[in-house]
């Protein structure tokens, strides 16, 4: 099947939405499907370089997600349109489904699509934030929504989409796969290891105010023997080093770059924590811990929760407490009850997050639209 993906982002980082779309395209390749990237995220059209999927760079103007871009969307819409359409009608054919990332094409485009007879899915892996609730174009995207196939990464995005208007049948939920390569333990050397009875908790997210990580900043604060290592970087970066330094903590709470490859940093943790506050899409990071045996303790703010069993596979605490989370870091620590989580986490993986079960579920969805 000849298969389009697009995203015109106003950002574009490497996270958990570039891992899965990433994963999503080059299975898909090596299924025999005819795959392309189009849009202006670097991100994505600089590892579909690298992975050898075909690509094509293209510059639309930014999407209408903050005030003045939504409201001067309304006089560029048409040319922003006519670069779409002339891409896609200037190929030797015309592709058979499209998947959707970021909202200018999903306003610009899907209409046309359909009248084409294009299968249209939208992929909304994105939290859902004021940049789509207070949207002006909201009643827009709620109309076309009814004639497409919305695709969310778990049931928490699936319920806060119907409650938004979306057609509960139209809403599919896949969960995020993990690459299998995540389970070989990496270099142990690269990343601080803690010592004698040290719990080492570590912490992958970016640095703003939804993921919550003063919290756990909080909870590790008044916490004895354990060491906090965050991995991310953002807004928040400056402040969160200001409370480390006046906590005199920088020997228990240490804060490094983002990287890439985060196989090194599992292998040097005890505990992986997620402390999102706000709806946060799924969690990627926390099936990639889980994956290489390492113990999670997530929020019910994350969708990945709602695939876990508290206690059993992970442990799940209420968002926005401090508490919460100091409580979970204690349990954590007593008896054998780590290694339980370890276990448990494994089979999880295997059953519910694998790279194959997601693009099975992605192919089935083709399939029925057929």
């Amino acid at each position: 099947m000849n298969i389009l993906f697009t995203r015109f982002p106003l950002e574009s980082a490497y996270g958990g939405a570039e891992v899965q779309t990433l994963s999503l395209m080059k299975e898909l390749k090596q299924r025999g499907h005819d795959v392309i990237f189009m849009g202006s995220c670097p991100t994505l059209l600089q590892k579909c370089r690298t992975q050898n999927i075909e690509c094509r760079i293209l510059d639309i103007g930014p999407p209408p997600v903050k005030k003045w871009g939504a409201v001067n969307f309304l006089w560029r819409k048409n040319g922003m349109q006519k670069i779409l359409v002339e891409f896609l009608e200037t190929r030797k054919s015309l592709p058979e489904a499209i998947f959707m990332i970021s909202l200018s094409e999903k306003l610009l485009l899907t209409s046309w699509a359909l009248e084409h007879d294009i299968r249209v899915f939208w992929i909304e892996h994105d939290r859902i934030s004021p940049s789509l609730t207070w949207n002006p174009w909201l009643p827009t995207l709620r109309k076309l929504s009814k004639n497409v196939t919305t695709i969310v990464v778990s049931d928490l995005s699936k319920k806060m989409y119907r409650e938004l208007g979306w057609d509960e049948e139209k809403i599919i939920a896949i969960p995020n796969g993990v690459c299998n390569v995540m389970v070989s333990r990496a270099n142990h050397d690269t990343f601080h290891r803690a010592q004698g009875d040290m719990l080492h908790i570590g912490c992958i997210a970016r640095l703003t105010p939804d993921k919550g990580v003063d919290l756990l900043i909080d909870a590790v604060t008044d916490t004895p023997e354990v060491e906090l290592t965050i991995l991310g970087r953002g807004p928040e970066e400056s402040y969160f080093r200001k409370i480390i330094d006046e906590r005199n903590l920088s020997h228990r709470i240490r804060l490094q770059s983002w990287i890439d490859d985060t196989r090194d940093f599992y292998s040097s943790i005890d505990v992986l924590a997620l402390p999102s506050r706000e709806h946060d899409p799924f969690g990627m990071v926390v099936a990639e811990a889980m994956c290489c045996g390492v113990p999670v303790i997530v929020t019910q703010a994350c969708g990945i929760a709602g695939y876990l069993h508290d206690g059993v596979d992970a442990i799940v605490v209420p968002e926005n407490s401090s508490l919460a989370l100091k409580e979970a870091i204690l349990k954590i620590k007593t008896g054998d009850f780590k290694h339980r989580l370890s276990d448990h986490a494994r089979k999880t993986v295997k059953e519910k997050f694998s790279v194959g079960n997601m693009v099975d579920a992605y192919e089935k969805l083709l399939r029925s639209s057929s």
